[in-house]
């Protein structure tokens, strides 16, 4: 059963989406708000039974709200929670005077807050899952949460304090640095004790009288080059990509020169080996099958013979191009790939396809993939069955349209929510789930997917490819994804793929 509704108060985009993701696999229902006159006009229409709020927010801050929502009988019933990264006794007593519930420390243990709020609200927690081993546990989702979170922190602190320093000189703000480094020096909850010391020394400096510039300068310039170095270190490769291809010898056929190297910049990261060979070695050298993977590089009006040369090595093939030849070789050569480099791809992709290409099963070499049947009629009892999820119904008419002209039977949801209740209805072979979808998100369904320890495949549909959505959808249980705009075939394609794997697995 769903657990309480809850309401999070937070002027950090960051902070709201990291404990979004983090009460949603608790379960719990979770809305979000930006500041505190948001999130009381929200009370109107939305009655939580907790709200967990930041204290320290501009305009209204937390403590204000909960008088406001203490004072009005209507509202007044509504448990809150404040949350703070100031270890102030004072604090404490300011929220809890103004009415909260509790004073939690943001630096406090995020494995235990779920269980904290469950008392609050009288709840019992629910008996754990089981849950197969591909999917995530609390401790890994919560880590990866917070990792994304402290990515996303540094990136923005990067930008800023390159901001403050090019601006010095011609147009120092000392209100906004203030602003800024007291910021900094309160999100002891990153875990970045050096940071929070100097960005405190930067206050002190500017508490002094006459300011020392010269001083505030060189304070700055240590904070960027103490974010850059952090970051750094954030963006190493997840560890399920280095156990996926470290080692790995990964032939790359064919490719360009520059996107050679930024394969092999990248295989580098993983402490896998790139070897280099051209068009004219496919059929000749054995070198080539002897990988543990293969990309190749398809281009317009290539020889068949050339691919056909690779067909029986389908399990460990990845054939990179774009999108246009891709399909037209999809269309004319049986080759049932391990995956895809589609267009543009960045590092970040390279490495994901590849991990998911060397942790295909092997039964699914050539040998062992069943010839497909004939596209049944599309209402025959036996076609297989796609819940498509998306909020734009233009989308929707016509992936159902493309996928219905192939034999299967479609199914579709415009928000979040009625797509779970179809997966569970109809289980079907294929969800397609598009990530942004109003009131509950393609993650949130993902997520609720495999919570359930339901293994339905699911390809995510993102309007944009970042890799922190990439990440985040693989690690929830995702099979496949798709940036938006994208030829409609290539989902054929993509579904198709995994209808065959599910055939293989019964």
């Amino acid at each position: 059963m769903a657990g309480a509704p809850i309401l999070v108060v937070d002027d950090s985009p960051v902070n709201l989406q990291f404990m979004r993701l983090l009460l949603t696999y608790e379960g719990f229902e979770v809305r979000t708000s930006e500041g505190a006159e948001e999130a009381l006009q929200m009370l109107y229409s939305f009655r939580p039974a907790l709200v967990l709020t930041d204290i320290q927010m501009p305009g209204i801050d937390g403590v204000e709200m909960t008088r406001r929502i203490k004072s009005d009988r209507r509202t007044s019933g509504i448990r809150v929670a404040a949350m703070t990264s100031s270890t102030s006794p004072l604090d404490r007593e300011r929220a809890l005077a103004a009415g909260c519930e509790s004073c939690i420390i943001k630096t406090e243990d995020t494995a235990t807050l779920a269980a904290r709020l469950r008392r609050m609200l009288g709840e019992t927690p629910p008996p754990p899952l089981a849950i197969e081993p591909a999917a995530p546990t609390r401790e890994s989702l919560t880590g990866y949460a917070a990792s994304l979170r402290r990515r996303h922190f540094l990136e923005a602190a990067v930008e800023r304090a390159s901001f403050l320093l090019k601006s010095f000189d011609t147009h120092m703000d000392s209100l906004a640095i203030s602003a800024q480094l007291h910021a900094w020096s309160s999100d002891v909850a990153l875990g970045f004790p050096n940071v929070i010391k100097l960005a405190r020394y930067g206050e002190d400096l500017l508490a002094e009288s006459p300011l020392r510039t010269l001083a505030l300068r060189e304070c700055l310039s240590d904070l960027y080059f103490a974010f850059e170095d952090l970051l750094a270190e954030e963006a190493a490769p997840p560890e399920y990509i280095l156990q996926a291809l470290r080692g790995k010898r990964v032939a790359l056929v064919g490719l360009p020169a520059n996107r050679c190297d930024v394969i092999c910049s990248a295989l580098g990261r993983v402490e896998a080996r790139p070897l280099l060979f051209s068009m004219a070695d496919v059929c000749d050298s054995p070198s080539i099958r002897n990988c543990d993977l293969i990309v190749l590089h398809v281009q317009e009006g290539m020889d068949s013979a050339k691919l056909e040369a690779l067909a029986g090595d389908a399990a460990k093939l990845v054939l990179a191009g774009e999108r246009r030849d891709l399909l037209e070789v999809a269309g004319t050569l049986p080759v049932s790939a391990a995956e895809f480099l589609v267009g543009n791809w960045e590092p970040e992709e390279v490495l994901m396809r590849l991990a998911l290409a060397a942790t295909r099963p092997a039964a699914q070499s050539k040998q062992a993939v069943p010839q497909p049947p004939a596209v049944r009629p599309r209402d025959s009892v036996s076609a297989p069955t796609v819940v498509l999820a998306d909020d734009d119904p233009v989308v929707l008419t016509i992936l159902r349209g493309v996928l219905g002209n192939y034999g299967m039977r479609c199914h579709t949801a415009e928000d979040g929510l009625q797509a779970l209740r179809l997966i569970r209805q109809i289980q079907p072979q294929v969800a397609v789930l598009d990530i942004n979808m109003p009131e509950v998100s393609g993650f949130e369904v993902l997520s609720a997917l495999r919570m359930e320890n339901m293994s339905t495949p699911v390809v995510m549909l993102s309007a944009h490819q970042k890799e922190d959505d990439v990440l985040r959808a693989f690690h929830l249980g995702a099979d496949d994804y798709l940036v938006k705009p994208f030829n409609p075939m290539e989902l054929v394609a993509r579904v198709k793929r995994l209808l065959r794997q599910g055939a293989i697995a019964q």
